[in-house]
């Protein structure tokens, strides 16, 4: 069941998902081999293993290290001198005070996307996303090195990448685009160098959609820094997009005990239909009415939808919703107590019980979900 966390629209069409829930899979299960601390727990600053050639072995379960959206809010901290910018998951450039390198015709590609609420990023049509996106995704991803061949098994999309570590060069017979590029890799030391070429012309390197093309090169340095952390610095050489390459890095850590779960993200997919842009109704354009301050304020709180939460606010006598840590949504009255917004075909309705006290919202598309007040 497609379970998406990403911009806005998409993330809404994750709570049709995620309502109900989610049955137990693989129980957690800690190997003997992994080091413990004297209480018995995974020693995560223990040295990083080693295979039987000595190299560092990158193998196992990661999840990201989240540092904001990127979108205003959450912007990643400073680097030290010399260190590349953190990443972030909606806008790979946050880190730069200047923003990426755009050359004109990318940035307003990138506009275009923005302002159709990222509805044609892949991954909100279950497609496989960019190899940033990939590395900054709420979903863990399981590495499997061997000597020859290092895989990237996301839960996300349920995608697999190889890249191979036997010697061979990149292609240069004119292959066929992928979604995933073609990479091969050589250890410099201990870090694993890993260069990408032959991608698809029509990549996002992130939700906002910055763009990536087919004459991009991505060249990955994988450090892993002790048992539980992996650092990845990521640079983007795209000379057709960007007028100068740039580097960013992703920090991940270990989840040990746990396993990836089966993730079809195409089994009863309801959201998409659901995504709005500026050709299909994305801009306001129902009727609203006004709306008392102190009715407002009555619905401010948080609500339980599924496994997250829906935080509803004030502002400027906007409301505004906030799904987890996602940057947040206006919501405009077409009644006291119901809601629509513009990025998701989806109406809000809020309960409120003979005392006056908001109980509840409501959000409708084709089926209701009720999230009960909690706060």
């Amino acid at each position: 069941m497609k379970t998406i966390q990403m911009s806005i629209s998409v993330a809404l069409g994750a709570a049709l998902a995620m309502s109900t829930a989610v049955a137990a899979q693989w129980p957690s299960f800690v190997r003997k081999d992994v080091p413990r601390t004297a209480d018995g727990k995974p020693n995560l600053t223990a040295p990083m293993p080693r295979t039987v050639e000595g190299k560092p072995d990158l193998s196992g379960l990661w999840e990201n290290a989240p540092i904001g959206s990127g979108g205003g809010r959450g912007q990643p901290p400073r680097p030290a001198t010399g260190e590349p910018p953190l990443a972030t998951f909606f806008n790979v450039g946050a880190g730069f005070p200047e923003g990426l390198p755009f050359r004109p015709w990318a940035k307003a590609l990138l506009e275009k996307r923005r302002a159709d609420n990222d509805k044609d990023n892949p991954d909100a049509h279950c497609l496989p996303m960019g190899l940033l996106q990939f590395h900054e995704h709420p979903q863990p991803r399981k590495i499997v090195q061997t000597k020859d061949v290092l895989l990237i098994i996301y839960e996300a999309n349920y995608g697999l990448r190889q890249i191979f570590l036997d010697g061979r060069p990149l292609p240069n017979n004119d292959p066929t685009p992928w979604w995933y590029g073609y990479s091969v890799g050589h250890w410099e030391a201990d870090t694993l160098v890993v260069e990408t070429t032959g991608l698809r012309d029509d990549g996002w390197l992130d939700i906002w959609g910055s763009p990536l093309t087919d004459q991009a090169k991505i060249t990955e340095r994988f450090r892993r820094l002790n048992y539980g952390t992996l650092q990845i610095d990521v640079t983007i050489d795209d000379q057709k997009a960007y007028t100068r390459p740039f580097t960013v890095r992703f920090n991940q850590r270990l989840s040990a005990g746990d396993e990836l779960i089966e993730f079809i993200c195409n089994e009863n997919e309801q959201s998409s239909k659901h995504l709005l842009g500026q050709e299909n109704g994305g801009a306001p354009s129902r009727v609203t009415v006004s709306v008392e301050p102190k009715v407002l304020d009555g619905y401010v709180g948080r609500y339980q939808m599924g496994p997250g939460t829906i935080t509803i606010t004030r502002q400027n006598g906007q409301l505004m919703g906030k799904l987890g840590e996602l940057p947040p949504f206006e919501m405009f009255p077409t009644s006291p107590r119901d809601f629509y917004i513009t990025n998701f075909d989806a109406r809000f309705t809020f309960e409120v019980d003979a005392q006056g006290k908001t109980t509840a919202i409501v959000m409708h598309t084709d089926t209701d979900i009720r999230a009960p007040r909690v706060k």
